[in-house]
Order: C-alpha cells, then sequence, then structure tokens
C-alpha cells in the first residue's frame, strides 16, 4: 500500500473511532446496567423469587439496545436521528423502573419481596436506595445524552467537525 494510501487509511480509521467514541459513555453505562440487573437476577434467582422477572425483562430489553451499538461501529454519518432509539427506550423504562422500585423500597412488603436476600435493616434500606438514586440519575443522564446527540450539541460532535475540517 502505498504511503498516501496509507494516510488516508488512518484518517478514515480515525474519524470512524472518533464517531464511535461518542458513544462511549452510554456503552459503559449500559454495560452497567447489563451487570447490576444481571447480579439482582441471581439473587433473586437463588432467594427462589419469582421477582426475577424484573431483572430478566430489562435484560431483555437491553438487547436491542445493544445492538444498536454495534450498528454504530461502521456508520460514517453524521445523521444519527433515530440510530439510539432503543437505548433511548430502554434508559426510560430503566428510569421508570428505579422510581417504582424507589417508591416499594419504602415499603415494608415491598422491601422485603424484591430483596428477599437482604435483611429489612435501616443500614439495607439505605444502600438500595441510594443504589436506586444513582441508577436513576445515570440512566435520566444517558437520556439527556441521547437528546445532546440527536441534536448534535455534543462535544464529540465538536471534535468531528474540526477534525473533519483540518483534514
Amino acid at each position: 500500500m502505498s504511503k498516501k494510501g496509507m494516510t488516508e487509511l488512518k484518517k478514515e480509521t480515525a474519524l470512524k473511532n472518533f464517531r464511535y467514541n461518542r458513544f462511549l459513555l452510554l456503552r459503559y453505562l449500559l454495560a452497567g446496567f447489563f451487570f447490576s440487573n444481571l447480579y439482582w437476577l441471581l439473587m433473586l434467582f437463588m432467594s427462589h423469587s419469582w421477582y426475577a422477572l424484573l431483572p430478566a425483562s430489562l435484560m431483555l430489553l437491553m438487547l436491542p439496545a445493544i445492538a444498536e451499538h454495534a450498528k454504530l461501529y461502521g456508520d460514517m454519518t453524521d445523521q444519527i436521528e433515530n440510530k439510539l432509539r432503543h437505548n433511548k427506550f430502554y434508559h426510560s423504562i430503566q428510569l421508570g423502573m428505579n422510581l417504582l422500585l424507589l417508591v416499594l423500597s419504602f415499603t415494608a412488603g415491598g422491601f422485603r419481596r424484591l430483596y428477599p436476600f437482604l435483611a429489612t435493616s435501616s443500614q439495607a434500606r439505605a444502600a438500595i436506595v441510594t443504589i436506586l438514586l444513582v441508577g436513576i440519575f445515570l440512566s435520566a443522564f444517558c437520556i439527556q445524552r441521547i437528546r445532546r446527540i440527536y441534536l448534535q450539541k455534543d462535544k464529540h460532535y465538536e471534535y468531528i467537525q474540526e477534525f473533519a475540517k483540518m483534514n
């Protein structure tokens, strides 16, 4: 391959990586939600609770969002509208679920049913409430991030534009 061809390939690869890294935080947070739901599922499963269907359903709803990220790597356009719709849908569901779980965690029956592997103590309840509040914040953050990407007002879009102008 000629030197000019190598340079062109490097530029193309750099631009592809810039575009893909635009979604890096969304991918990591999606993975974080996957593993937190997986651990909750396993603990409920080992407790022989039918409530294990909640994290299992969240994990199933996550699969199209994961597939979306895989498709985005080869996408060389800046038109992202609706290319993160499964991601946005998943985070909206996760946000709603965390809000519901937060409310139910303040009831004795809800807490015992949703977290049978924990003692019904104020420390356990505080830990769960903290985890749910962090989840609510992160889901809301992801939805806001997707909105900014759709509007092309995110920092990565500016970097892509600057790189394209320079090359």
